[in-house]
């Protein structure tokens, strides 16, 4: 990837607050992936720029508090907000785990997350993958259907489903 012509700033603290400001406008985010935002212009500061890595990475420190103090980075509501948005597009609870996971989030606040999840959430977020892949009833022809079936399972196993979730899931008895 091909760095703009612009040049780097100094890893100031209200560099960075702006940069992380900037950043939260446009994209929710974890704590850890607003850290990994600020460290690449630290980064970018001190090769650059000769700055000081160590006084870049308290002011990163810094910001991230100020943020966390004032509301705007709080990784239990970015947790809670992206399981349901990841459920809706038909994740498993596994793939929201690793989703999460990714994005620096702590096991005990994803756990928090999933907690209050019922089988129910997990059934519906399979029937949302399916429809979305047109599996099993979203097929055009029953012969289709049946003649894809093992695949299917297969398909929504891969994607973090057990066994009964996916069987049930391929059923056609929950259209509406």
């Amino acid at each position: 990837m091909e760095r703009s012509a612009r040049p780097a700033k100094p890893a100031t603290p209200g560099y960075l607050e702006r940069v992380a400001l900037r950043y939260l406008e446009r994209y929710a985010g974890s704590v850890e992936r607003v850290r990994r935002v600020l460290a690449r212009r630290v980064t970018r500061s001190v090769a650059e720029l000769g700055t000081d890595p160590e006084e870049g990475l308290r002011a990163i420190d810094e910001v991230l508090a100020k943020l966390r103090r004032l509301g705007y980075l709080d990784d239990a509501r970015f947790a809670g907000s992206r399981t349901r948005t990841l459920r809706k597009r038909g994740k498993s609870g596994r793939a929201v785990r690793a989703a999460l996971s990714a994005q620096g989030i702590a096991a005990a606040t994803i756990d928090a997350a999933l907690a209050g999840e019922d089988a129910e959430v997990e059934l519906d977020a399979a029937r949302a993958f399916v429809k979305r892949r047109r599996l099993g009833p979203h097929r055009a022809s029953a012969e289709a259907r049946e003649a894809e079936r093992e695949k299917d399972l297969a398909r929504l196993g891969r994607a973090g489903f057990s066994y009964a979730v996916a069987l049930r899931a391929l059923t056609s008895d929950h259209e509406a």
